[in-house]
């Protein structure tokens, strides 16, 4: 989180973008690994977080959705060459980011 900040000062959007994605990324990765569950995919990941951990009700589906939506918005900065993300967009996500990764040490303990 602390280098998708300094990314987001720096003015760098689409690369404090990836970082805020990558935080939760790895948070879900620990909630999972914690389960005894391994995904080897973007997908997988953000998958079984859905399944294994929201739809069991040990978090808020809007958890699922900030994960989903950060990993798209990630995809579009770092695939689609002209893709113009905006500092509201990188807030948004690295706000919704400290929440998760909050929320998802919580749940490692």
């Amino acid at each position: 989180m602390k280098d998708a900040e300094l990314l987001l000062s720096a003015g760098r959007y689409s690369a404090a973008v990836g970082r805020g994605y990558y935080a939760m990324f790895h948070a879900a990765t620990a909630v999972l690994l914690k389960r005894d569950m391994r995904r080897h995919s973007h997908q997988g990941l953000i998958s079984a977080f859905g399944q294994f951990i929201v739809k069991t009700g040990q978090v808020d589906p809007r958890f699922h959705r900030y994960i989903s939506e950060a990993f798209d918005l990630r995809q579009e900065s770092d695939y689609q060459p002209l893709a113009e993300i905006t500092e509201q967009q990188v807030n948004k996500v690295l706000d919704r980011a400290k929440e998760f990764v909050e929320v998802c040490r919580k749940l490692c303990l």
